[in-house]
Order: C-alpha cells, then structure tokens, then sequence
C-alpha cells in the first residue's frame, strides 16, 4: 500500500471515531443530567485514565498522580516528559483510543456475543483509497444491524454490553488537552510520513512495505469501535425519549 494513502486514510478514521465521540458525549449530557451521566460513565473515565498511564509506562514518560474518577466526570494524570520525543505524546494522548477498542473485544469476548459484531467480514474492503470511508460506512451499518436484530433480549448479558458500551464509548475521545498535547508530535509524524512517501512511492517507485500494508488491514477494523459508538447513540435516543417527560416537568 502506497505510504501517504495509509496513513491519510488512518487520520480520516481515527478523527471519524474522535469526532463521532465528541457528538456522543454531548448527545448524552442532553439525555441525561450531567452529575448522573458523570457516575454511570465512571468506568470509562477510569479506563481513559489508566490508558493514558499506560501509555506512559510503555513510552517512559514517570507517572507523578493518577485521578481516576471526580464527580464532574473527569480524571487526571500528571507525567514527566516521555524519553520518546514526539511519538511519546502522541501515544499517550491517543492511549484511550485504542485502550477503549481493546476493552469492546474484551467485553463482547467475556460476554460470549449476546450482541453479535463478529460475522460482520471485511472481505472486499481495500483502504487503497478514499472509498474506504464509503465501505467502512457500510460496514459499520452492518454491524450494527447484525447487532440490534440478533441480540438476546431475554439476557442479562445484553443489558450489560450495552451499559459498558455507553460508559466506554462517552470516555473514548482524547480530550481536548489531550489533542493540544500531542499537537507538536503529530506534526513530526505528519512530516515524515511525508518524506517516507516521497522517498518510497515517488523516488523508489515501490509500494510503502510491510508497516503499511500492516496499517492498511488494520484500518478496516476501525468498523468495530465505530459500530460500538453508533449503538451507544440508539441507546441515547431510547434514553432521551424516555426522559421526555420529566424534562418537560
């Protein structure tokens, strides 16, 4: 896979999944009041946290003080500088990201597919060019009909996929002290990737290599976290509508 074509492709899904965070954190605040959102979302807030930490650990940025939780529905943690320059911010402010991800295969795995992502394939869908954004729409449509039709209701374990993939998926988003953190690193990275194109597609006339190509099958699999995010705004809606009454009180 040609080298710039992977990683614009990997910044178009990965600001998707951010942005599409951000419009569900503030659909919520308006399902529900914000102190309450605040303690139903405490595990994901937690699970952010932690994530960040762990992005210190493997970047060897010193961990000072770790918060994992406050009533206004935040969290904290205070590092040193990572010992990776650049690329260390970027990781441990994109940490939750894939922290999140993690803990959706996690919870549907534990869980034994009462709501089924799984037979959703990604066989067809080449991130070559920008009608990947097209097939991942489509398969984010298809995992969350499989989901929503096969799901056993009569289960408990539905109800507790669908609470942990409200709380993890409001929690998801890097903040926006996150984004100004790693603002410098994701220019750094930006500029190489660059000059890594210019060196391999365009002097060397070859594709972008293994590291690439790795990147490039991994895209596709952004539909999983994306399909979670856009069960979580049905599961809004359902809660908004709900609600409807005693907001009008």
């Amino acid at each position: 896979m040609p080298a710039l074509t992977s990683f614009l492709n990997l910044v178009a899904g990965v600001t998707l999944l951010i942005v599409a965070c951000y419009f569900l954190r503030e659909f919520w605040l308006r399902a529900l009041p914000v102190r309450l959102l605040a303690y139903l979302a405490a595990p994901g807030i937690a699970l952010h946290e932690l994530s960040h930490a762990l992005g210190c650990v493997l970047t060897g940025a010193k961990v000072l003080k770790i918060t994992l939780f406050r009533e206004d529905g935040s969290g904290e943690v205070r590092h040193t500088a990572p010992r990776l320059k650049y690329a260390g911010e970027v990781i441990i402010s994109l940490a939750p990201l894939a922290g999140c991800t993690a803990a959706f295969w996690l919870l549907g795995w534990a869980l034994h597919g009462t709501m089924n992502f799984y037979y959703v394939t990604s066989k067809g869908v080449t991130p070559d060019t920008f009608t990947y954004l097209g097939q991942l729409a489509g398969l984010v449509f298809e995992d969350l009909s499989l989901a929503l039709t096969s799901a056993v209701w009569s289960d408990w374990r539905t109800y507790v996929f669908l609470y942990f993939s409200m709380c993890i998926s409001i929690a998801m988003a890097p903040s926006k002290q996150d984004l100004k953190n790693c603002a410098v690193g994701l220019l750094v990275l930006c500029g190489l990737v660059l000059i890594i194109h210019l060196i391999v597609d365009r002097l060397l006339h070859v594709r972008g290599g293994p590291i690439f190509e790795f990147i490039g099958n991994l895209l596709v699999k952004l539909h999983y976290p994306l399909a979670i995010v856009a069960l979580s705004f049905v599961l809004c809606f359902v809660v908004w509508l709900i609600g409807m009454p005693f907001r009008r009180r």
